[in-house]
């Protein structure tokens, strides 16, 4: 692909502009991002090939920051139709929107996945990528998003997860996941390891997906007393 003069000075300024406001929101909350620049190409080339995706299903993409791993996505070939990104920030939440315009941007909370995406997706979900510093949340916190994702992914669908430490970022054993260390990636800053997570087997499924319906709708309780 060729670009005009035109063309490259609007791709670096954009990047400017995707450095510039990552920057400025781990300087508000280095937590909520964990780390200290963008994810890298490399990253986001990796996680893309172990994307499963259909003509009939749907790639759901939560912490999506400055969008990395959108623009990876829609360069590795998932429809913008068939790409939903939620972003918790509302600034982060609005730069993806102007920069992505094709795609559905969502602001909202990872663990509310039921309640913020369209209900003609929800069980047609290949894919689930998050961008979420799992490892700087509680253990409360993580069992939320986590069920949340596969309260709405598909049957066989998977999460990808990464992570800058060594050990798995989510207890598999106590959620009743499959998971499966992809790879590392030290083209990034800091190098960054690759996790896949599946259910269980059909048994283990049918206990863990009460127990996940019991903790989402405690954890949507405690919303709404929060807001009382």
């Amino acid at each position: 692909m060729t670009y005009t003069t035109q063309a490259k000075k609007e791709i670096a300024q954009a990047k400017r502009d995707e450095n510039l406001l990552f920057f400025k929101r781990v300087l508000k909350n280095p937590k909520a991002l964990g780390a200290v620049t963008p994810s890298s190409l490399a990253l986001a080339n990796f996680i893309c090939r172990h994307v499963e995706s259909t003509p009939e299903s749907y790639v759901v993409e939560i912490g999506a920051g400055t969008g990395r791993f959108t623009r990876a996505l829609l360069r590795f070939g998932v429809a913008p139709a068939q790409l939903y990104v939620v972003e918790m920030d509302p600034e982060l939440c609005k730069f993806l929107t102007q920069h992505f315009p094709q795609v559905t941007v969502i602001n909202g909370d990872a663990r509310s996945l039921l309640d913020i995406l369209p209900p003609h997706i929800v069980g047609k979900v290949s894919t689930v990528i998050s961008g979420i510093p799992l490892v700087n949340l509680s253990q409360t916190v993580q069992t939320g998003i986590a069920d949340a994702c596969f309260a709405v992914l598909a049957e066989g669908g998977q999460m990808l997860q990464f992570t800058y430490g060594p050990i798995s970022p989510l207890s598999s054993r106590k959620l009743g996941l499959h998971k499966k260390r992809l790879g590392s990636v030290f083209w990034n800053f800091p190098p960054a390891v690759i996790w896949a997570y599946k259910r269980g087997n059909a048994r283990e499924e049918k206990s863990q997906d009460f127990i996940r319906r019991l903790r989402y709708l405690r954890h949507k309780f405690l919303i709404k007393v929060k807001k009382k």
